[in-house]
């Protein structure tokens, strides 16, 4: 009887425990499944408190609260990272949901092109129950060169070059920027969706920056500038006016033709388009 009685203990323990689980929900989301290389990694993190009590988790010297682990598809082992991350303290009351981004890229050196899973682990705040959240799964690329420049920047000689990537079935461009000494990858940026009717007009300005324009829709082209850290420091959308669409390097700097900026109509005053027609 007492060995029945123990046996029934355990699976009472057991089923307090799943139960207690079911009332944590860690929900972990890459914001896009495909990556270029250098780019910033952001994975969105959701977690509910389904309990009747107020949880709060903060960090501990040497523990912190949320753990991310990280594997590369054919390779053994973590993917080591670069330091600890402190995350700030998050507060949940009964039945609420707190969610925030950060960049995976702050944590681990992604430098190569590959299929990577994370798992975020929650530690409660008796610093020994854990809860983990689902795989998310996302992808780095390095895509496919369009036009590259090398350059003197920074004592640094630099490779910033045109990428075209696919990212959720459509055609993207992207910028990216490479340290030629050392051969890493200072910074890569999303520069604008690309409908392939027209080549690129890719040209530097006095300062290395990087200029951009492209068809982005039927109706809509896109001028991004990315600098030489890797970073687009602006992207603006234009309309196209002229039979010749072209960047133009002048003494005034460089300089669009055949385009003017596009200012979007007043509310209630847009008049109906198709789908395919709007901007992105």
């Amino acid at each position: 009887m007492k060995h029945i009685y123990q046996i029934l203990l355990t699976l009472l323990c057991l089923l307090l425990t799943n139960q207690a689980c079911a009332q944590i929900e860690v929900q972990l989301q890459p914001v896009r499944k495909d990556f270029v290389v250098g780019e910033n990694v952001a994975l969105k993190i959701t977690i509910t408190n389904q309990t009747d009590a107020t949880l709060h988790l903060a960090n501990n010297p040497g523990r912190p609260w949320l753990n991310i682990t990280l594997t590369k598809r054919g390779e053994q082992g973590l993917v080591s990272p670069m330091a600890l991350v402190r995350y700030p303290e998050v507060t949940l009351t009964p039945g609420s949901t707190r969610s925030f981004e950060f960049n995976l890229k702050t944590m681990y050196r992604l430098t190569t092109a590959g299929n990577y899973t994370a798992i975020a682990t929650l530690r409660m705040p008796d610093g020994k129950s854990t809860y983990g959240s689902n795989r998310a799964m996302f992808t780095l690329t390095t895509g496919g060169k369009i036009r590259d420049f090398n350059i003197q920047a920074r004592g640094q000689r630099i490779n910033l070059s045109l990428r075209l990537a696919n990212i959720s079935g459509k055609p993207c461009l992207f910028g990216q920027a490479t340290n030629l000494d050392t051969n890493q990858i200072i910074g890569a940026c999303f520069l604008a969706e690309y409908l392939n009717f027209m080549r690129p007009s890719v040209l530097l300005d006095s300062a290395f920056n990087m200029h951009v324009l492209c068809q982005s829709t039927p109706d809509f082209y896109t001028y991004s500038v990315m600098d030489t850290h890797g970073r687009r420091s602006s992207a603006k959308l234009y309309k196209r006016v002229g039979a010749t669409v072209d960047l133009i390097s002048t003494g005034k700097g460089i300089l669009t033709v055949g385009v003017i900026p596009y200012v979007a109509p007043a509310p209630g005053k847009e008049n109906v388009r198709k789908a395919s027609e709007r901007p992105f």
